[in-house]
């Protein structure tokens, strides 16, 4: 059944409408009277015009948001969001988790919270987490006019470090669910619209999803990147096997696809993210490869993984195609010590771009310390 919700975005879709060109199979007169009443949407004769307030606004951006990342929108609306969302932004050493979890729809939501990586757990019993001030919290915040401050307190490196090097040695299923996610939510990263169930069917099925032949072929790609990866996990990294890589990963969609640029790089949406420049990508990327074979344990490459993960990205060596390629270039590192992938998810994207190509200031450490922070969390959801 459609929710007040669904009538609210089908309306803002399809305005000017009236109710039978919405299309719903059932009456929904009942969520517009309700949507009439809270100030959503008016009625001009039959027709169903949405209304442009700061409430409406706010649902609308969750609503946008929502429909961007393949989420169900109706998930931020239930009336005890905000009783969760509250509770999980305390410390957790004031409140126990047990309190918050022993309704089975304050539950639904924490789980739901946790599979998108908007709720990081870092321990299982008693169980321990971090809440992301995500900007949808703040949305939600003015959308219910609540005072709700979160804190996103990590664990130091070393305690965080500590815990990752306890994890048993992982041996890479080429038909694994963490390989699926890994490459959907890269591609996702990316403006992909495919969502993990799609890549599965795609990758181990032949069925392909009515997406953008695009965004399927970015998939197909990652997916061939990725197994060069590990077909050639143990060798020396060299610019060679790092043009393979992105030429893969570019494979028709870019025709500077494998060939270091040759002009000047800029990051859209921040000036502050500096990018080599072109007569010095060849000598970065020779040191890039020194200091990437230099790792011979577990603890030094969870050690450098953010050092690897900034430098690639800030030497730019691409036209297109960078951040794919770093990607892939972490997990070699990590996959090369039999350590648990980095799969980033929906609701870290956000404070990911911001420790990466949105930060106004490189911070290796602070980008070491979330990853690793993702690598246990997901680590943890399997076993």
């Amino acid at each position: 059944m459609p929710t007040k919700y669904d009538v609210f975005a089908k309306i803002i879709e399809k305005s000017p409408a009236t109710a039978r060109e919405l299309l719903f199979d059932v009456p929904v007169y009942n969520h517009i009277y309700k949507l009439e009443k809270e100030l959503l949407v008016k009625k001009r004769g039959n027709i169903l015009i949405p209304l442009r307030n700061e409430k409406s606004e706010k649902i609308f951006e969750i609503i946008k948001w929502c429909l961007k990342n393949g989420i169900n929108y109706n998930i931020w609306f239930r009336k005890n969001i905000m009783f969760v969302v509250e509770k999980l932004a305390l410390s957790p050493t004031r409140i126990k988790y047990i309190s918050i979890s022993k309704n089975a729809k304050d539950l639904e939501l924490i789980n739901f919270l946790s599979k998108n990586q908007l709720l990081l757990i870092y321990k299982k019993n008693p169980k321990l987490w971090i809440l992301l001030n995500h900007s949808i919290f703040e949305k939600l915040k003015t959308l219910n006019s609540k005072k709700l401050v979160i804190h996103e307190k990590y664990l130091s490196f070393n305690k965080i470090l500590t815990l990752v090097l306890k994890t048993k040695k992982q041996i890479i299923n080429p038909f694994g669910i963490k390989i699926f996610e890994f490459l959907a939510g890269s591609a996702q990263l990316e403006g992909s619209t495919v969502t993990i169930g799609e890549t599965v069917e795609m990758l181990t099925k032949n069925i392909y999803p009515e997406k953008p032949q695009e965004d399927i072929q970015m998939i197909k790609n990652l997916n061939i990147a990725f197994e060069y990866c590990t077909n050639n996990l143990y060798e020396d990294l060299d610019i060679k096997k790092i043009k393979k890589i992105n030429e893969l990963c570019l494979f028709s969609l870019h025709k500077g696809a494998g060939i270091l640029r040759k002009n000047q790089n800029k990051i859209q949406g921040n000036p502050n993210f500096k990018t080599a420049r072109p007569k010095e990508i060849s000598i970065k990327l020779e040191k890039f490869c020194t200091e990437f074979n230099s790792v011979k344990s577990r603890e030094d490459a969870l050690s450098k993984i953010g050092y690897i993960h900034n430098e690639f990205q800030h030497i730019h060596p691409f036209p297109d195609g960078n951040s794919r390629t770093t990607r892939l270039i972490v997990n070699w590192l990590i996959m090369k010590f039999d350590l648990p992938l980095l799969i980033l998810k929906k609701g870290a994207f956000e404070k990911y771009m911001n420790l990466t190509k949105l930060s106004k200031k490189r911070d290796d450490n602070s980008l070491r310390i979330f990853l690793l922070h993702i690598i246990y969390h997901e680590y943890l959801s399997k076993n």
